[in-house]
């Protein structure tokens, strides 16, 4: 009786040993099993960022490969644009024939003009303003590698009514479009309020 109990007591000994070594080796084999899903994930996560980096990369090369070019202030456009610059100031903007195409398009805002009336037009500020201003002038062109050349002028505008007396202070940027040797558009942007309000003053005085 005593040798039965024994053998029992020692079967269920040996019996919760195995169930113990059996669930330990469940245990470790799920613990394998999740340990190389997240390596797999994280690789999978990693490989997807590492794409993303080097598309970028790409994309930011390849853009860079349209756009890269060299900007100039001391080359023979910029010169060129310095002097018509100085030509303005001094009433005589008729110099910039010489370098406008024939259809060359120019624009001061969203106004559009051909060569003779942005000519006249620019004169006429010296019969309304008296000492006209480029204040910290900036002049310098753009050669791209698409074969397009830009001058950039920017600079801050002021003057002095003749007729009012009111003095005016505005940011202004050009931009001169060239092909080969000759201008064939030009963009002015600023502030157009006080120049159109002295030129229908200047109208009004000469009729």
């Amino acid at each position: 009786m005593i040798r039965q109990l024994l053998a029992q007591r020692i079967k269920r000994v040996i019996s919760k040993e195995l169930l113990i070594t059996k669930i330990n080796h469940l245990l470790l084999k799920f613990c394998s099993n999740y340990l190389t899903l997240n390596i797999i994930i994280t690789f999978n996560h990693m490989k997807n960022f590492l794409a993303l980096i080097f598309a970028f990369i790409f994309l930011s090369c390849d853009q860079n490969n349209l756009n890269h070019g060299v900007m100039q202030n001391d080359d023979e456009k910029s010169l060129i644009v310095e002097k018509l610059a100085d030509s303005y100031l001094s009433g005589s903007f008729d110099v910039a024939k010489e370098y406008f195409s024939v259809d060359s398009k120019h624009f001061f805002n969203d106004l559009e003009y051909d060569v003779d009336g942005i000519v006249d037009g620019y004169n006429s500020h010296s019969l309304i303003f008296n000492d006209i201003k480029h204040n910290d002038r900036k002049i310098y062109t753009g050669y791209f590698s698409d074969g397009s050349i830009q001058t950039y002028h920017d600079f801050n505008w002021s003057a002095t009514s003749k007729l009012s007396g009111e003095e005016y202070y505005y940011p202004c940027h050009c931009r001169w479009v060239w092909e080969a040797d000759k201008i064939i558009k030009t963009n002015c942007y600023v502030d157009p309020t006080g120049i159109f309000t002295e030129a229908a003053l200047f109208q009004e005085s000469i009729q």
